[in-house]
């Protein structure tokens, strides 16, 4: 058999030079594209509030077992302890009683997320630090 530039069999051999499509002979209409837009830059005080209520948050998952939306006295007190063996450390009672009473200023026994989170926001203020901008880390 006699391979040609005629024959199917030559093709396999020797690709032919296309011609790629433009975007003209696809019929496309080419917008110029925007360049993506950064995220708007949040304050201090917006992350420092992102920070707490997502602190509350999970110390709402964590502590109220029976997944009502209100964190009580004893579901706290228990969530302690498990953390407390979590980590190999002792359970404080005392430690814990002073903290409670500071979660639930009004004494009525249970809390919300909000109130959770105001009162951890009490318990562990928070602060967002800038580094001068001219600032170096020391070599060592």
């Amino acid at each position: 058999m006699k391979v040609g530039s005629d024959n199917s069999v030559y093709s396999l051999f020797v690709p032919k030079a296309r011609k790629s499509p433009s975007v003209k002979d696809e019929g496309m209409e080419v917008s110029p594209q925007q360049p993506p837009k950064a995220p708007p830059l949040r304050t201090d005080d917006e992350l420092v509030a992102e920070f707490q209520a997502r602190m509350a948050r999970q110390a709402m998952e964590w502590a109220d077992t029976n997944k009502d939306g209100t964190l009580t006295k004893s579901e706290y007190l228990d969530g302690q302890t498990r953390l407390a063996a979590l980590n190999d450390r002792p359970y404080d009672a005392s430690y814990n009683e002073d903290r409670w009473a500071k979660l639930d200023t009004t004494g009525k026994g249970s809390v919300n997320e909000d109130e959770l989170r105001e009162g951890l926001a009490n318990i562990f203020p928070v602060k967002v630090g800038h580094l001068d901008p001219n600032y170096r880390l020391p070599k060592s």
